[in-house]
C-alpha cells in the first residue's frame, strides 16, 4: 500500500480507491490511454495457462462466461473494471470500445459503445460475451445486428466471412458492480499461441508486447504443470520489464501436480518464496475449478472456499510460512492496493503530461491554415493579391540581407568586373624573340586580363590587321609594305581601330547572357520561395501558379533579351558624343604609355623597326647613344639622309647673355631681346635662329637667382651664343645634361618639352636619372626627384603640372604612331565600359525584374479566369495531407480537453 493510503481509515481508503479507478475508467473511455500512459493491469499468458480461470475468479463472473472452449478463445482484449458497491445489486455492462481501424492503424476518435442493456443475470453474460467478441471481428457488421442474432455456437460459423479479423485490437470493456467486488481494473489479453500462421502469431505477440509497455503492472500466469524456463509469456514480461519491478507471476493449477510430483512441488515452493526467479512484488499461486466442478455449476464462494481447503491441507503449501501468497482473495488485495498505488503516485504527471499535450496540440493548430469558409473566388484573389504583394517587395525592398535586390546587384557587380577584365592590356614596349621579359613588370592596366599586346603586336596590327596569338614583329616585317592601303603618312586607317575594339570586346555579348542568366535564375528562386509560402496548402492552385509564373518569367526574360543582346554590337562601332572626357581618357593614357615606354628603355638594347614604306631607320653608332657622352657631333642616317648628333653641350637650357648675338635660323637673322628685357646682366648675347637674330628676353622676365662670373659659348646651326650666367636659372638640384636635354615648345599650351629627334634606347628620362634609370630605385628616391621637379617646374611660373604630365616630355618616339592608337584604343574603351556596366542592369532591371512584378497580378487573375463557379473546386482545394493533419489536431485537442477537464473535476472532488 502507498503512503497516502497508509494514512487513510479502511472507508476513506475505498472512497479514494473507487474516485481514482473512476477517474482511470472516465479517461479511458475519452481515448486518453492514445495520448498519456495510463497506469494498468495486464493479464498475459500462454494458451491454456489457466489465465481465463483467473480473470473469472478476480472478476465473479460465471465459470462459462469468459470464452475458453476451442475455436472461442479470447481473440480481442478484454477490459475489467470491478466496482464495490455497499447497496445494490449485482450488475454488469459490457460495451465495445473502438480504437483502430482494419488496418490497425489508431482511430481519430475513440468510441465506447455499449453493447446491449445493462445485464442484472450473471447467465446472461456468456452469450453477450459471444456475440460481442463476433462484433468486434466483424467491425462491416452492424453490431445491433449481431447482439439481436438469436443463436451463436461456440465456433460462431454464422458470421466468419473473408472480412473477420482472426484477431483484433479493439477492446471488450466489462463494467462489474456489487457487493462481493474489490475496486480494481485489468485488461485481459488473448492468450500467446503457438500452432498457427506466422502472422497470427505475430500479430498476438505484438499486441501483448504493446500493452505491458510502461506504465504497467504485468500479470503473468504460470501453470504449474509446465517448466517456468518454458514460459514465453514470462519471457516478454522480462524483455519489457527486465528488473522485475512491475510483474507479477500467478500459478495457476497446482491440483495439477500428482503426489510423485515432490521435486516439482519443491521447485514451484522456492519460486513462491523468493529463492528462484525473484520479482519485487513476487509470486501468488490461485487454485480454480476443474471440470467436475464446473459442471455442477459452483458459485464463486463455493469455489473460493474449495481453494482455501486445498491451500490449508495440501503439502507442500499448508507448511509454507508465506500463507499471504496463496488464494485468490490474497491476490485480488494485493493487485487493488498496488493499482492505487501507482495511480496516486503518476497522477501528478499525468495531469502535466496532459496539459503540456494540450498546449502543444493547440499551437501546432493555430499555426495551420484555417479552413476556407468564404467564397472561393473572393478567398483566391486575396491569395493571387498577397503572392503578387510579396513579389513586389521582394523586387523592390532591400531591407532582408538575401533579397532580391542585394542579389542582382551583387551580379551586376560580377557583369562590371567581367567587362572590365577585358580591357585592351597593352603593354608599350617591344618584345624580343630572344628575350623573354616579365610582363607584369611593364603592366599598365593591373585589372587587364586579356591578351599581352605589345608595341610590335600593335605594329602588326596596323598594317596588317589583327593577329592572334600575338607574334614577334621580325616574322612579318616582310609583309609590311604590301598592307599599306591609300593613306597619309602616320595616318593609321580608321578599320584597324574598328578592328581591334571590336577583338577587345569579343566576350561582352557572353558576359553579358550570362549576367542575365543569374539575375534570371535570382528571380525564379524568389518567387519559388513565395508560391511555396502562400500557396503550400493548395496543392493544384500551386501546382497551376508555378507554371503560369514560369510562362511569365520566360516571356519577359525574352523581351529583354532582345533588347539588351544588341548593345555589345553597338558599342563595337566607335561613336560617342562625350568627346571631352574620350579627349582626357586618351590623354591620360598616352601620358602612362608614355612613361612606362620612356621608363623602360632605360638600360635596354634599342630594337630595330622594320622598314616602312620602302625606307630603312639605321640606328646610330653605339658610341653616340651612350646617354649623350660625347662632345663632338655623330652622324646618323634616316631615310637615306645623314644627320649630325649635336654636341653634349648643345642641350642644356639657353639662358641669358651679356651680349646680343645673332642666331642664324634657315638662313634669317633675328635680333636678341634687349638687355633691358633680361634680370640684372652686364650684357647680352644674340641667338641666332633661321638666320634671324633674337634678343634675349630681359632678366626681369626669369626669377631671381644667384648669379655668375663665366659664361659658356653655344654654337647653333653655325653661329656662336654666350650662354648666360648660372645664375640666371633655378637651382634644380641633380638636374644634368645626362637627365635633362632641352627646354623647347611641343606644340599649343602654356608649357611642353620637346626633345632631339633620337632612337628610342637614346632618349635619357628626365624622371628616373638621378636614381642610374634603374627601376630597382626605392620609390622614396623617385618621389623625391618628382617633388623635385615640380618645384622647379612651379619656380619657373608653370603651376598645375602633375607627375601624370610628365609622359608628355618624352621626345617623338620611333612607335608615337602605335602609341596614339593604344592611347585612343583604350580611351574609347574606358568610354564603352562606362556606358555599358550601367546600361545593361538598367535594363535588365527595368524589362525583366520590375517588369515582372508589375504584371504579375493582371497576368495571374487572367490566367485563371477569376469568377466562375467551379474555382474551388479547380483550384483551391485544399491538400489531402493538410486536411487530414488538421482533423487529427483537432481530435487530439477535443481528447486532451476531455482529460483536462477530467482531471479538473478529480481535483475539486
Amino acid at each position: 500500500m502507498d503512503s497516502h493510503s497508509n494514512q487513510l481509515s479502511p472507508s476513506q481508503y475505498a472512497l479514494r480507491r473507487k474516485e481514482l479507478l473512476s477517474l482511470l475508467k472516465k479517461l479511458r473511455v475519452t481515448g486518453a490511454q492514445g495520448e498519456l500512459d495510463l497506469p494498468r493491469i495486464t493479464v498475459i499468458g500462454n494458451q491454456s495457462a489457466g489465465k481465463s480461470s483467473v480473470v473469472e475468479a478476480i472478476s465473479g463472473i460465471s465459470s462459462e462466461s469468459v470464452p475458453r472452449d476451442a475455436g472461442t478463445c479470447s481473440r480481442c482484449p478484454m477490459g475489467c473494471r470491478l466496482t464495490n458497491t455497499t447497496t445494490g445489486k449485482w450488475s454488469c455492462l459490457i460495451s465495445i470500445r473502438r480504437e483502430y481501424d482494419t488496418a490497425g492503424n489508431v482511430l481519430d476518435k475513440v468510441s465506447e459503445i455499449p453493447f446491449g442493456p445493462v445485464i442484472t443475470n450473471k447467465e446472461d453474460v456468456e452469450p453477450t460475451l459471444r456475440r460481442a467478441q463476433v462484433a468486434v471481428l466483424n467491425p462491416h457488421l452492424n453490431p445491433l445486428t449481431v447482439l439481436k442474432t438469436a443463436v451463436i455456437d461456440s465456433a460462431g460459423p454464422t458470421f466468419v466471412s473473408k472480412q473477420s479479423l482472426p484477431f483484433s485490437r479493439d477492446t471488450i470493456c466489462i463494467d462489474l458492480e456489487g457487493p462481493e467486488l474489490t475496486d480494481l481494473s485489468f485488461v485481459d489479453l488473448p492468450g500467446l499461441i503457438q500452432n498457427a500462421e506466422p502472422e497470427t502469431i505475430k500479430l498476438v505477440e505484438e499486441m501483448v508486447v504493446s500493452h505491458i509497455r510502461g506504465n504497467c503492472l504485468i500479470l503473468v500466469a504460470l501453470p504449474m504443470t509446465d517448466d517456468i524456463e518454458n514460459q514465453k509469456a514470462l519471457r516478454l514480461a522480462r524483455q519489457e520489464d527486465p528488473d522485475g519491478r512491475r510483474t507479477i507471476g500467478v500459478m495457476t493449477k497446482p491440483d495439477m501436480l500428482t503426489s510423485g510430483s515432490t521435486k516439482a512441488r519443491e521447485l514451484w515452493l522456492d519460486i513462491i518464496e523468493g529463492r528462484r526467479h525473484p520479482l519485487v512484488h513476487g509470486y501468488y499461486c490461485t487454485r480454480q475449478p476443474d471440470d467436475a466442478e464446473r459442471a455442477n455449476n459452483i458459485t464463486s464462494e463455493g469455489a473460493r472456499a474449495a481453494e482455501s481447503k486445498f491451500f490449508s491441507t495440501t503439502a507442500p503449501w499448508s507448511t509454507s510460512k508465506h500463507k499471504d501468497r496463496f488464494g485468490t482473495i490474497h491476490l485480488i488485495s494485493s493487485l487493488s492496493k498496488l493499482l492505487v498505488g501507482i495511480i496516486n503516485d503518476t497522477l501528478p504527471r499525468i495531469m502535466s503530461e496532459a496539459a503540456s499535450k494540450l498546449v502543444l496540440c493547440i499551437q501546432e493548430l493555430t499555426a495551420l491554415p484555417k479552413e476556407i469558409e468564404r467564397d472561393p473566388a473572393n478567398y483566391m484573389l486575396k491569395l493571387l493579391t498577397s503572392f503578387c504583394d510579396d513579389v513586389h517587395r521582394a523586387v523592390h525592398s532591400g531591407l532582408d540581407v538575401n533579397q532580391l535586390v542585394h542579389l542582382s546587384t551583387e551580379a551586376f557587380r560580377e557583369y562590371k568586373v567581367s567587362i572590365r577584365k577585358t580591357a585592351p592590356n597593352f603593354i608599350p614596349v617591344v618584345s624580343h624573340d630572344s628575350v623573354t621579359s616579365s610582363a607584369s613588370s611593364t603592366k599598365v592596366d593591373e585589372l587587364a586580363e586579356g591578351p599581352i599586346f605589345y608595341l610590335n603586336d600593335m605594329h602588326v596590327s596596323i598594317y596588317r590587321g589583327w593577329l592572334y596569338p600575338p607574334v614577334s614583329l621580325a616574322s612579318y616585317s616582310s609583309f609590311f609594305p604590301s598592307s599599306i592601303t591609300r593613306e597619309l603618312p602616320n595616318n593609321v586607317p580608321f578599320s584597324a581601330k574598328v578592328d581591334l575594339i571590336t577583338k577587345f570586346q569579343a566576350g561582352w555579348e557572353s558576359a553579358t547572357e550570362s549576367c542575365l542568366a543569374v539575375v534570371r535564375k535570382h528571380v525564379q528562386n524568389m518567387l519559388e520561395y513565395q508560391i511555396k509560402r502562400t500557396f503550400h496548402r493548395y496543392e493544384h492552385l500551386e501546382g497551376h501558379v508555378r507554371i503560369f509564373v514560369s510562362e511569365i518569367v520566360q516571356r519577359y526574360f525574352d523581351v529583354c533579351n532582345l533588347v539588351i543582346r544588341p548593345v555589345p554590337k553597338a558599342e563595337a562601332t566607335p561613336f560617342t558624343q562625350n568627346t571631352h572626357y574620350l579627349a582626357d581618357s586618351t590623354a591620360k593614357w598616352s601620358s602612362k604609355y608614355k612613361a612606362k615606354r620612356s621608363r623602360s628603355q632605360n638600360g635596354q638594347r634599342p630594337h630595330k623597326k622594320p622598314k616602312t614604306n620602302g625606307d630603312t631607320a639605321t640606328p646610330a653608332p653605339k658610341s653616340a647613344l651612350a646617354a649623350f657622352t660625347a662632345n663632338s657631333s655623330t652622324p646618323f642616317t634616316i631615310n637615306g639622309n645623314t644627320a649630325t648628333l649635336a654636341p653634349k653641350a648643345a642641350y642644356p637650357v639657353v639662358p641669358a647673355t651679356n651680349s646680343s648675338t645673332p642666331l642664324a635660323t634657315n638662313d634669317n637673322t633675328a635680333t636678341p631681346v634687349p638687355k633691358s628685357a633680361f634680370p640684372a646682366t652686364n650684357s647680352s648675347t644674340p641667338l641666332a635662329t633661321n638666320g634671324n637674330t633674337a634678343t634675349p628676353v630681359p632678366k626681369s622676365a626669369y626669377p631671381v637667382v644667384p648669379a655668375t662670373n663665366s659664361s659658356t659659348p653655344l654654337t647653333t646651326n653655325g653661329n656662336t651664343a654666350m650662354s648666360a650666367p648660372k645664375a640666371a636659372y633655378p637651382v634644380v638640384p641633380t638636374f644634368t645634361t645626362n637627365n635633362l636635354t632641352s627646354f623647347a615648345t611641343e606644340g599649343p599650351g602654356p608649357f611642353s618639352f620637346r626633345m632631339p629627334v633620337q632612337g628610342p634606347s637614346e632618349v635619357p628620362n628626365v624622371l628616373l636619372a638621378a636614381s642610374s634609370n634603374k627601376e630597382s630605385d626605392k620609390e622614396v628616391e623617385r618621389q623625391r626627384y618628382i617633388n623635385s621637379a615640380l618645384a622647379a617646374l612651379a619656380a619657373l611660373g608653370y603651376h598645375g603640372i602633375t607627375e601624370a604630365d610628365f609622359g608628355k616630355m618624352v621626345p617623338p618616339d620611333e612607335y608615337e604612331t602605335e602609341i596614339q592608337v593604344m592611347a585612343e584604343v583604350r580611351g574609347y574603351f574606358q568610354i564603352t565600359y562606362k556606358r555599358v556596366i550601367d546600361t545593361i542592369p538598367s535594363l535588365i532591371d527595368l524589362l525583366f525584374v520590375r517588369a515582372i512584378a508589375e504584371d504579375m497580378q493582371p497576368s495571374l487573375i487572367t490566367q485563371f479566369s477569376l469568377g466562375t463557379a467551379d474555382a474551388k473546386e479547380r483550384y483551391i482545394a485544399e491538400n489531402p495531407m493538410m486536411v487530414v493533419k488538421r482533423k487529427e489536431l483537432t481530435v487530439r485537442k477535443e481528447r486532451l480537453e476531455e482529460v483536462r477537464h477530467a482531471l479538473h473535476a478529480f481535483g475539486l472532488s
